[in-house]
Protein backbone atom coordinates (compact mmCIF):
# COMPACT_ATOMS: atom_id res chain seq x y z
CA UNK A 1 0.00 0.00 0.00
CA UNK A 2 0.90 3.60 -0.83
CA UNK A 3 0.89 6.42 1.89
CA UNK A 4 1.10 9.77 0.74
CA UNK A 5 2.95 12.59 3.15
CA UNK A 6 -0.01 15.19 3.24
CA UNK A 7 -3.80 15.02 2.23
CA UNK A 8 -4.79 17.26 -0.65
CA UNK A 9 -6.66 19.97 0.46
CA UNK A 10 -8.81 23.04 -1.22
CA UNK A 11 -8.31 26.35 -1.09
CA UNK A 12 -10.96 29.06 -1.61
CA UNK A 13 -9.98 30.40 -4.96
CA UNK A 14 -11.10 27.08 -6.33
CA UNK A 15 -7.22 25.89 -7.14
CA UNK A 16 -5.58 22.40 -6.67
CA UNK A 17 -1.90 22.23 -4.89
CA UNK A 18 0.02 19.18 -4.48
CA UNK A 19 1.89 19.67 -1.08
CA UNK A 20 4.01 17.07 -1.84
CA UNK A 21 7.31 18.30 -1.28
CA UNK A 22 9.41 15.14 -1.39
CA UNK A 23 9.59 12.00 -3.53
CA UNK A 24 7.69 9.00 -2.86
CA UNK A 25 9.13 6.57 -0.12
CA UNK A 26 8.06 3.38 -1.11
CA UNK A 27 7.09 0.60 2.13
CA UNK A 28 9.28 -2.24 2.92
CA UNK A 29 6.74 -5.19 2.27
CA UNK A 30 6.97 -8.31 4.29
CA UNK A 31 9.47 -10.95 2.93
CA UNK A 32 12.35 -8.75 2.02
CA UNK A 33 11.37 -7.75 -1.35
CA UNK A 34 11.65 -3.97 -2.13
CA UNK A 35 9.78 -1.50 -4.68
CA UNK A 36 11.07 0.69 -7.24
CA UNK A 37 10.94 4.12 -6.51
CA UNK A 38 8.28 6.23 -8.24
CA UNK A 39 10.05 9.16 -8.21
CA UNK A 40 9.78 13.07 -7.51
CA UNK A 41 6.25 14.40 -7.39
CA UNK A 42 6.51 18.49 -8.57
CA UNK A 43 4.21 20.63 -6.87
CA UNK A 44 1.99 22.26 -9.53
CA UNK A 45 -1.41 24.11 -9.72
CA UNK A 46 -4.50 22.29 -11.68
CA UNK A 47 -7.68 23.99 -12.36
CA UNK A 48 -10.73 22.84 -10.95
CA UNK A 49 -14.49 23.31 -10.87
CA UNK A 50 -15.06 25.81 -8.42
CA UNK A 51 -17.08 24.64 -5.38
CA UNK A 52 -19.03 27.45 -3.15
CA UNK A 53 -18.42 27.20 1.17
CA UNK A 54 -21.73 26.32 2.94
CA UNK A 55 -22.15 27.54 6.48
CA UNK A 56 -21.65 23.71 7.60
CA UNK A 57 -18.52 23.86 5.71
CA UNK A 58 -19.18 21.04 2.97
CA UNK A 59 -18.11 21.61 -0.38
CA UNK A 60 -20.91 21.91 -3.25
CA UNK A 61 -20.37 22.59 -7.10
CA UNK A 62 -21.86 25.20 -8.73
CA UNK A 63 -24.61 23.73 -10.57
CA UNK A 64 -24.27 24.28 -14.35
CA UNK A 65 -28.09 23.19 -14.81
CA UNK A 66 -29.26 26.05 -13.00
CA UNK A 67 -30.34 28.64 -15.50
CA UNK A 68 -32.46 25.49 -17.21
CA UNK A 69 -34.53 24.99 -14.51
CA UNK A 70 -34.90 28.00 -12.64
CA UNK A 71 -39.15 28.54 -12.95
CA UNK A 72 -42.04 29.37 -10.00
CA UNK A 73 -44.78 27.65 -9.78
CA UNK A 74 -47.89 29.38 -11.13
CA UNK A 75 -49.47 31.46 -8.52
CA UNK A 76 -53.85 31.62 -8.58
CA UNK A 77 -55.91 32.94 -6.01
CA UNK A 78 -58.42 30.62 -4.00
CA UNK A 79 -61.96 31.88 -4.97
CA UNK A 80 -63.87 33.46 -2.11
CA UNK A 81 -68.17 33.27 -1.39
CA UNK A 82 -69.97 35.76 0.24
CA UNK A 83 -72.74 34.07 2.00
CA UNK A 84 -74.17 37.22 3.50
CA UNK A 85 -74.65 38.16 0.03
CA UNK A 86 -75.84 34.91 -0.58
CA UNK A 87 -78.46 34.63 1.85
CA UNK A 88 -79.49 38.13 0.91
CA UNK A 89 -80.34 36.69 -2.59
CA UNK A 90 -82.27 34.06 -1.21
CA UNK A 91 -84.19 35.66 1.20
CA UNK A 92 -84.80 38.53 -1.80
CA UNK A 93 -86.57 35.32 -3.60
CA UNK A 94 -88.34 33.73 -0.93
CA UNK A 95 -89.85 37.27 0.10
CA UNK A 96 -90.82 38.09 -3.76
CA UNK A 97 -92.44 34.85 -4.36
CA UNK A 98 -93.90 35.15 -0.79
CA UNK A 99 -94.83 38.43 -2.42
CA UNK A 100 -96.34 37.27 -5.31
CA UNK A 101 -98.30 33.82 -4.00
CA UNK A 102 -100.08 36.45 -1.64
CA UNK A 103 -100.69 38.94 -4.34
CA UNK A 104 -102.34 36.01 -6.46
CA UNK A 105 -104.14 34.62 -3.71
CA UNK A 106 -105.65 37.61 -3.17
CA UNK A 107 -106.49 38.81 -6.40
CA UNK A 108 -108.18 35.17 -7.04
CA UNK A 109 -110.05 35.74 -3.45
CA UNK A 110 -110.65 39.19 -4.85
CA UNK A 111 -112.29 37.63 -7.69
CA UNK A 112 -114.63 35.01 -6.12
CA UNK A 113 -115.54 37.52 -3.58
CA UNK A 114 -116.45 39.86 -6.74
CA UNK A 115 -117.88 37.03 -8.14
CA UNK A 116 -120.11 36.30 -5.45
CA UNK A 117 -121.65 39.59 -5.22
CA UNK A 118 -122.30 39.73 -8.75
CA UNK A 119 -124.10 36.33 -8.52
CA UNK A 120 -126.46 37.56 -5.37
CA UNK A 121 -127.26 40.47 -6.69
CA UNK A 122 -128.00 39.43 -10.30
CA UNK A 123 -130.69 36.98 -8.86
CA UNK A 124 -131.40 38.85 -6.11
CA UNK A 125 -133.41 40.93 -8.90
CA UNK A 126 -135.18 38.25 -10.03
CA UNK A 127 -136.53 37.85 -7.14
CA UNK A 128 -140.75 37.31 -7.30
CA UNK A 129 -140.29 36.19 -11.53
CA UNK A 130 -143.25 33.03 -11.51
CA UNK A 131 -145.02 30.70 -13.31
CA UNK A 132 -147.96 32.04 -13.22
CA UNK A 133 -147.11 34.82 -15.69
CA UNK A 134 -144.71 33.35 -17.46
CA UNK A 135 -141.78 35.77 -16.47
CA UNK A 136 -139.74 32.85 -15.34
CA UNK A 137 -139.50 31.54 -19.04
CA UNK A 138 -136.92 34.46 -19.42
CA UNK A 139 -134.59 31.70 -18.06
CA UNK A 140 -135.86 28.75 -20.14
CA UNK A 141 -135.56 30.81 -23.30
CA UNK A 142 -139.16 30.44 -23.32
CA UNK A 143 -139.82 26.68 -23.05
CA UNK A 144 -142.48 25.29 -20.32
CA UNK A 145 -140.43 23.03 -18.31
CA UNK A 146 -138.95 22.56 -14.29
CA UNK A 147 -136.66 25.68 -14.36
CA UNK A 148 -134.38 25.33 -11.35
CA UNK A 149 -131.17 24.62 -13.20
CA UNK A 150 -132.42 27.07 -15.84
CA UNK A 151 -132.26 29.83 -13.44
CA UNK A 152 -129.25 28.79 -11.06
CA UNK A 153 -126.86 28.82 -14.73
CA UNK A 154 -128.47 31.81 -16.17
CA UNK A 155 -128.04 33.78 -13.55
CA UNK A 156 -124.32 32.42 -13.46
CA UNK A 157 -123.50 33.08 -17.07
CA UNK A 158 -125.06 36.73 -16.81
CA UNK A 159 -122.52 37.31 -13.67
CA UNK A 160 -119.41 35.79 -15.65
CA UNK A 161 -119.07 32.54 -14.76
CA UNK A 162 -117.98 30.22 -17.58
CA UNK A 163 -120.12 27.59 -17.20
CA UNK A 164 -122.84 25.73 -20.70
CA UNK A 165 -126.22 26.17 -19.73
CA UNK A 166 -128.09 23.48 -17.91
CA UNK A 167 -131.82 22.90 -17.67
CA UNK A 168 -131.45 19.46 -15.41
CA UNK A 169 -129.56 19.51 -12.19
CA UNK A 170 -127.65 16.35 -12.96
CA UNK A 171 -125.68 18.07 -15.86
CA UNK A 172 -125.09 20.91 -13.18
CA UNK A 173 -123.39 18.12 -11.40
CA UNK A 174 -122.11 16.44 -13.82
CA UNK A 175 -120.01 19.37 -14.98
CA UNK A 176 -119.41 19.68 -11.69
CA UNK A 177 -117.26 16.68 -11.19
CA UNK A 178 -115.35 16.13 -14.72
CA UNK A 179 -114.19 19.92 -13.49
CA UNK A 180 -113.30 19.52 -10.28
CA UNK A 181 -115.74 21.76 -8.51
CA UNK A 182 -117.74 19.70 -7.00
CA UNK A 183 -117.47 20.30 -2.76
CA UNK A 184 -119.13 19.28 -0.02
CA UNK A 185 -118.24 22.46 1.21
CA UNK A 186 -121.10 25.42 1.12
CA UNK A 187 -119.05 28.93 -0.44
CA UNK A 188 -121.01 31.76 -0.93
CA UNK A 189 -121.71 31.86 -4.56
CA UNK A 190 -121.58 28.36 -5.55
CA UNK A 191 -125.09 26.08 -6.59
CA UNK A 192 -126.54 24.24 -4.14
CA UNK A 193 -127.37 20.25 -5.49
CA UNK A 194 -130.16 18.62 -3.48
CA UNK A 195 -130.66 14.95 -3.59
CA UNK A 196 -133.73 12.81 -5.43
CA UNK A 197 -137.25 12.04 -3.28
CA UNK A 198 -136.20 8.33 -4.19
CA UNK A 199 -135.40 5.93 -0.98
CA UNK A 200 -132.02 5.76 -1.77
CA UNK A 201 -131.31 9.34 -2.20
CA UNK A 202 -128.85 8.68 -5.49
CA UNK A 203 -131.09 11.11 -7.86
CA UNK A 204 -130.80 15.06 -7.59
CA UNK A 205 -134.00 17.24 -7.95
CA UNK A 206 -133.19 20.81 -7.63
CA UNK A 207 -130.50 23.47 -7.19
CA UNK A 208 -130.14 26.91 -5.86
CA UNK A 209 -127.62 29.55 -5.59
CA UNK A 210 -126.15 30.15 -2.13
CA UNK A 211 -125.90 33.62 -0.62
CA UNK A 212 -124.47 33.11 3.05
CA UNK A 213 -123.40 30.56 4.94
CA UNK A 214 -123.57 31.26 8.74
CA UNK A 215 -124.78 29.73 12.17
CA UNK A 216 -124.54 26.40 11.01
CA UNK A 217 -127.08 27.29 8.32
CA UNK A 218 -126.96 28.24 4.24
CA UNK A 219 -129.03 30.65 2.83
CA UNK A 220 -130.03 30.19 -0.79
CA UNK A 221 -132.23 32.13 -3.98
CA UNK A 222 -133.62 29.15 -6.16
CA UNK A 223 -136.00 29.46 -8.96
CA UNK A 224 -138.75 27.27 -9.30
CA UNK A 225 -139.24 26.92 -5.48
CA UNK A 226 -143.47 27.14 -4.93
CA UNK A 227 -143.37 27.90 -8.66
CA UNK A 228 -141.41 31.53 -8.47
CA UNK A 229 -137.87 32.68 -7.32
CA UNK A 230 -137.59 32.30 -3.78
CA UNK A 231 -135.26 32.35 -1.10
CA UNK A 232 -134.73 29.92 1.33
CA UNK A 233 -132.30 28.06 3.96
CA UNK A 234 -131.40 24.37 5.12
CA UNK A 235 -129.10 23.36 8.14
CA UNK A 236 -125.40 22.40 6.83
CA UNK A 237 -126.10 18.89 7.93
CA UNK A 238 -129.03 18.59 5.76
CA UNK A 239 -129.58 15.24 4.47
CA UNK A 240 -130.70 16.28 1.32
CA UNK A 241 -128.19 18.36 0.39
CA UNK A 242 -125.77 16.33 -1.73
CA UNK A 243 -123.15 19.07 -1.94
CA UNK A 244 -122.02 22.26 -4.11
CA UNK A 245 -120.69 23.35 -7.28
CA UNK A 246 -118.36 26.22 -7.89
CA UNK A 247 -119.21 28.27 -10.77
CA UNK A 248 -116.55 31.27 -9.88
Amino acid sequence: MIQWNNIPTYTPSGMFYNPIQTPLVPQQPMFGFGYPSFGALTTGAYNLPTYTPTPQGISSLANPFIGWFNFSMPSFTIPTFNFSNLWNGVSTRISNLYDSTKKTVSKVVKTISNFASRIINTAKKYLGFNEKDGSYKKFTDGRTEAWCADFATYVARESGANIPHFSGVSQILEWGNNNGKFSTQAKVGDLIIFKGRDKKGKKVSHTGIVTRVENGEVYTIEGNTSDKVGERSYALNDSKITGYVTVA
